[in-house]
This record gives C-alpha cells, structure tokens and sequence, in this order.
C-alpha cells in the first residue's frame, strides 16, 4: 500500500490514473469498502491498520477494477494464526458476493481444503493432480497427493503385496499383520513392495477386521481430539492415531487398533494409488 495516501486514496488511486468519472470513483470505492467491511476506515493510513486490515485494503484495490479473474499469491502467510481462520471466511465470502474466478496460491493445504472449488497441486513445476478438496482426500492419485491433502498427514507403512480379487487386496505389514484394502490392483503380483497409507482420523480403537498394535511414544491432548504418536514396523516416523474425545493413554501404553478395510489405501512401488473401490464417503 502507499503510506503517504489513505485508505480511500490508495483504493481509487488506479481509477483515477485511467481518468474514470470522480462520482464513478466514489462509488466504486464506497462499494469494495463496504463489501470489505472497512467503509469506517477510509480516512485512515495503512501504519494505522491491522494486518488484516491492510489485505483488506488491498484486496479492494483490485476489487474496484472489476477484474475478470483475481491472482492471491499466498495472501495469508504474514498474518497471525487467528487472523488466517478470520481472513479464510472473508475469502470465501468475498468470493461468493463477487462470483469472480480466484487463482489462489497457496502452501497451506487447510486454505486449499476450505476455500478451493478445484485443487491444482504441484510439486517442482509439475501437476501432480486436479481436482474438488474431496476427490483429492478421498482418490488421492500418489503418495504425494495423499500426503500433502490431510491434517495431521497420512500414515504410510511399509508392506508386501501377498493376494488380490477383483475388490480386495490383502497385504503383509512388516510385523507379520495381514491388512486387507479395498482396493483394485490387478498389475500386483505376489511380493512386490507396495505403500499401505491410512489417514490418522481412520484409525480407532474399534477392533476392526484390520488390526493393529503399536506402542505409545507422545501424546497431544487437545479436549475434543487425542493424537496418539506411536511406533511401529515400517513406519519411517510414528504412526500418528487421531482419537476422539478425552482417552487416556500415555507414553508407554500399548494400543489395539483397528482399521476398516474401505479405509485404507495402497501405493505401489513407484508411489502411484492402485484404485479404491469405494467412493466418498460424502455421496453415499
């Protein structure tokens, strides 16, 4: 923002250098301001504004050009944690009064999840998929997709390919478990080296088909959610268990676990998603 001009200057400044109608000008600013929700800060210079307010102000700069598509490129990432939550609202807000296209860069993957229609994710230069917030969650298409889309990040394991039909896949963990994936995997022949992946939220303590026992290494109790941090064979770091509510477990402890076969997912050597034959749990 230029720190010489007010709120009201800064906004009609490009306006007035294309020679647009003063009244034009007027209204034009007054509107953005209004949509922003900072019409009571015009007079205002940018070192008398919040963070927040300073995006705000900059976003209506570009708001009374009337563009055809808005380029964000990380607009959040200076702010602090409460102000991101905040500021994700007015974006979408924003993007829903003005029914504009938004190009929105992004490292954080919560942005992505809460405020995209459609995720592009790239990884050095290249598109690694596209797709809604929920395509990429549920039909992940490799092992970077499906680690970056999710928080806490997914559990990937180690294993080996052991049978297959056409709607399951069994699979040997390092500790000798059998785990079953429904999954498609008709180019997987008998011990080839394969990923099992499974989101921390799909691991409880519910003795599924699918089990599990790892120890407790740490713990993070957040009231409504226990993360249970834990190792176990073929997991580079701890395998990470998203418990709901208050559980009390502590380091040291030794947990059953379980884990619902529709639930998991399988990568093959190369990190690419054999298919799931399951669809989004949100359309069923």
């Amino acid at each position: 923002l230029y720190p010489h001009m007010n709120l009201y200057d800064n906004m009609a400044f490009g306006l007035q250098l294309k020679k647009v109608p003063k009244a034009e000008v007027d209204r034009l600013v007054q509107q953005a301001a209004k949509i922003l929700g900072i019409e009571h800060l015009l007079d205002r210079k940018p070192k008398d504004l919040s963070g927040g307010q300073r995006q705000r102000v900059a976003i209506g700069r570009a708001i009374v050009r009337k563009p055809e598509v808005f380029l964000f490129d990380e607009p959040l990432s200076n702010l602090d944690t409460a102000l991101r939550v905040r500021m994700r609202y007015e974006f979408a807000k924003l993007h829903k009064d003005l029914k504009t296209t938004m190009i929105y860069v992004t490292h954080d993957q919560v942005e992505a999840m809460t405020l995209a229609d459609r995720i592009v994710v790239l990884s050095a230069g290249k598109i690694e998929q596209v797709g809604s917030p929920l395509e990429l969650y549920e039909h992940p298409d490799n092992l970077f997709v499906a680690g970056f889309i999710g928080s806490p990040g997914m559990n990937f394991i180690a294993a080996e390919f052991v049978s297959s039909n056409a709607t399951d896949v069994t699979v040997r963990l390092n500790d000798g478990a059998l785990i079953h994936c429904a999954v498609s995997a008709p180019t997987a022949k008998p011990g080839d080296k394969v990923m099992l992946g499974i989101r921390p939220e799909h691991i409880t303590r519910v003795p599924y088909a699918n089990r599990l026992t790892a120890q407790v290494t740490f713990v993070e109790s957040l009231g409504s959610v226990t993360y249970a941090y834990c190792a176990f064979p073929g997991v580079q770091e701890d395998l990470t268990c998203e418990l709901t509510g208050v559980v009390r477990v502590q380091a040291g402890d030794t947990l059953d676990l379980g884990v619902e076969p529709d639930r998991c997912y399988l990568f093959d050597a190369a990190g690419h998603a054999f298919k799931r034959t399951v669809s989004e749990r949100g359309a069923a």
